[in-house]
């Protein structure tokens, strides 16, 4: 059975259908303390179809393409009313592999990772280390969506992933840093281009400074400058998430919580000027790199917070039907089997024109926060907590002796208002978004300049 011949045996029966052809390979290499564990290699393919008839929207899905007709479709959803009148297009998009990932061999990758850990355990600190971790993933993501009316779009992107937990102990001083900052979409060259020795040289002297140096914390409100790992996670945690238009109508609020804009306005305040937010899938290299998505809208650069204004929301082209808007193509799927979601691609704070000093001489007293250990948030996205992993004092207008574990708690309307600065850099982490109930979790990238907010609270981390 061809997709012509899916497609028409549905099309008699509804107006609005998506076909799509949906294959993810994936492989996840481990080296514990020095020691390579079996690779893990899994594949994800199937078909799916999912069609709209009016009033409700019905999936199908299944390894095989002869297994979907009409009578496999079931109800996912009966609460839509309209599908909004965006244009689809034809078109793909593909991120370049200059190493393709299938042509270095497994045993290659794992000596590579093996030599690594062995270089971090040979580093001179004062520190002793405990247990270095490592886990590479890399994945090949391919797409085919054909919709009713004829459009066809193809997507084919490679990613490659690196996340470590090393454990550190100085005296009576320890730390787990457990960190998936290093992910790009690319072939292998993504991980030759890490330069992974220097990164973890500096990453590891730095926390080793941290334990042995770090300073106890005096509670008490201090001007803060956020670098753009922190900046990122609060892009995407306090401004992505309830800034899903489905999470605002309330699908979401049994498995991820609910949105503080739920009774507020496009066009409302809720930042300072120095605050923008976006969410933009077209840059190239990204974990959330797309063209179109999977409704077949073309992507563009989201505005959510615009100079501290609530300016649009992520919607697919259901959600913006209910709030009288047109998609800004933010519709995608997992895998196969999971029917397209309001989702996040690569959301970050807008850079100023500030330089990094600039942000940090005008504070008397305060705390640079270069990188997290844990965070956390509520449901509605209002109240948040960062401890802090690297982070040094601000005395005078100068960064400082480092700091053992501060902690900075706050809320997201304090947050975004009391930041009077941002720098004119860029830089974007790896993340991966859950959502959806069976789970969707999704390859993202945030981040963000360095930002300073004035007058927040530092407490002691228990």
């Amino acid at each position: 059975m061809d997709t012509t011949v899916v497609i028409k045996s549905f099309s008699s029966l509804f107006k609005y259908l998506e076909f799509r052809e949906h294959k993810i390979e994936r492989t996840q290499l481990m080296v514990i303390n020095g020691e390579p564990v079996s690779p893990v290699l899994s594949k994800s393919e199937g078909y799916s179809v999912r069609a709209f008839d009016g009033n409700s929207i019905f999936f199908t899905s299944s390894h095989n393409i002869s297994d979907l007709n009409p009578t496999s479709l079931k109800v996912k959803r009966g609460w839509e009313k309209g599908v909004d009148g965006s244009k689809r297009e034809s078109g793909s998009y593909e991120v370049e592999e200059k190493i393709k990932l299938s042509d270095v061999p497994i045993d290659a990758k794992i000596k590579e990772l093996v030599e690594l850990s062995k270089h971090i355990y040979s580093l001179n600190l004062k520190s002793k280390i405990l247990s270095v971790n490592l886990y590479y993933s890399e994945s090949v993501e391919n797409k085919r969506i054909v919709f009713e009316t004829g459009e066809e779009v193809k997507g084919r992107i490679p990613r490659v992933r690196l996340f470590y937990s090393i454990t550190m102990k100085y005296g009576d001083r320890s730390v787990t840093i457990s960190q998936d900052e290093l992910g790009n979409s690319g072939g292998y060259e993504v991980f030759k281009n890490w330069n992974l020795i220097s990164f973890f040289e500096e990453k590891l002297k730095s926390v080793d400074e941290v334990l042995v140096k770090g300073k106890g914390v005096s509670p008490g409100r201090r001007d803060v400058v956020l670098s753009s790992m922190l900046t990122g996670i609060i892009a995407h945690e306090s401004v992505g998430h309830p800034f899903e238009a489905d999470r605002v109508l309330g699908r979401e609020s049994a498995q991820a919580g609910l949105s503080y804009l739920v009774g507020r306005n496009i066009g409302e305040k809720i930042g300072s000027e120095a605050v923008t937010v976006i969410d933009d899938p077209t840059i190239y290299g990204t974990l959330g790199y797309y063209t179109i998505d999977d409704e077949g809208v073309r992507a563009r650069a989201k505005y959510l917070i615009k100079e501290g204004v609530i300016n649009e929301l992520l919607q697919d082209r259901f959600s913006a039907y209910k709030f009288g808007v047109m998609s800004n193509a933010s519709a995608r799927a997992s895998a196969f089997d999971r029917e397209p979601l309001v989702r996040m691609s690569n959301t970050f704070f807008k850079p100023g024109n500030y330089s990094f000093e600039e942000l940090v001489e005008d504070i008397k007293d305060g705390v640079y926060f270069k990188s997290y250990m844990e965070w956390n948030i509520d449901d509605l996205r209002v109240g948040e907590r960062y401890v802090g992993l690297e982070a040094y004092e601000i005395k005078s207008g100068e960064i400082g002796e480092p700091l053992l574990f501060p902690v900075l708690e706050t809320t997201t309307f304090e947050l975004l208002s009391k930041v009077d600065a941002v720098d004119n850099t860029l830089k974007l982490y790896p993340g991966t978004c859950g959502k959806g109930d069976p789970d969707q979790p999704l390859p993202v990238s945030l981040g963000g300049p360095n930002m300073r907010a004035r007058d927040i609270s530092i407490k002691v981390r228990e």
